[in-house]
């Protein structure tokens, strides 16, 4: 089996009543993610500045990523203000 590549996604969002609103249906697409192996860890950041998140998957390719995150009900339904993308190469820890 080929070695799953890893991304740091991070996501902001200005609407605070959509991102309630779907915050079940979020939470149902993040489940699915964990379970098929591609999400290892997400949550949303502390402190002041709370309208960001940050997941970290691990799949086949950026291909794969990008098919992935458009499942995400925050996605389909434009509830993302910025997205990035960062491809990581974790070196220490363990990561499963």
């Amino acid at each position: 089996m080929a070695r799953k590549k890893h991304f740091v996604i991070t996501y902001t969002h200005d609407d605070m009543v959509g991102w309630t609103k779907y915050l079940v249906p979020h939470i149902s697409y993040l489940k699915r993610q964990i379970k098929h192996g591609n999400l290892i860890v997400s949550g949303p950041s502390e402190g002041e500045h709370k309208r960001q998140a940050v997941l970290i998957f691990a799949v086949k390719n950026r291909q794969e990523l990008t098919k992935i995150i458009q499942l995400d009900p925050y996605y389909q339904h434009d509830l993302i203000t910025t997205m990035t993308v960062t491809p990581w190469k974790p070196q220490f820890g363990d990561l499963g």
